[in-house]
């Protein structure tokens, strides 16, 4: 992304929408609690299982409100005025901001086209604020790429939080991309 400072690449691996949703809720309900804005941007519908999670859960039910007023639904890719639209609004309205995105790689690299494009056009207007973009891959979706992936973020998240990538994988080396 560039020389965008305010920015945060954080990436994730998950087996199957159970795990996705068990590794997030946490991570999520910090962030709700220090008022950091959830944004979602996802292939796949995960509303169901966010429900039958939280169900299961013992936390208040602000805290469940909270989190079920994110929104858990399938975004189809949009034209980049669609999405800029949406972000403009939340980059007006808040400081701490947070934007998951879900799905097979092909989804996620083009959502990260516009999340780049918007950003980059805006670096000057939003520069103060505070930026995470957490790409969360479906580990059957990327082979033997996971160095490629690794290498775009800073961070990892993972069921106990997020982490410096070389933290999690020892030995590990980011290398140049160009």
């Amino acid at each position: 992304m560039g020389n965008l400072n305010m920015v945060k690449r954080t990436c994730g691996f998950y087996v199957s929408s159970i795990h996705l949703v068990t590794m997030i809720l946490p991570y999520i309900k910090e962030k709700i609690k220090n008022r950091t804005k959830i944004e979602t941007v996802l292939e796949y519908n995960l509303k169901q299982n966010i429900n039958n999670t939280l169900s299961n859960l013992i936390i208040s039910n602000e805290e469940k409100e909270k989190i079920l007023s994110i929104n858990w639904n399938r975004n189809k890719v949009h034209k980049y005025f669609n999405i800029e639209k949406r972000l403009k609004n939340i980059f007006e309205n808040y400081n701490n901001i947070n934007i998951i995105v879900n799905g097979s790689r092909k989804y996620i690299e083009e959502i990260d086209q516009i999340l780049d494009k918007f950003l980059t056009k805006n670096i000057n207007k939003y520069n103060k604020k505070d930026v995470n973009i957490i790409n969360l891959y479906e580990v059957t979706e990327f082979d033997d790429n996971i160095r490629e992936i690794l290498d775009k973020n800073e961070y990892i998240l993972n069921t106990s939080g997020i982490h410096r990538i070389e933290d999690i994988f020892e030995g590990y080396k980011k290398e140049k991309i160009n």
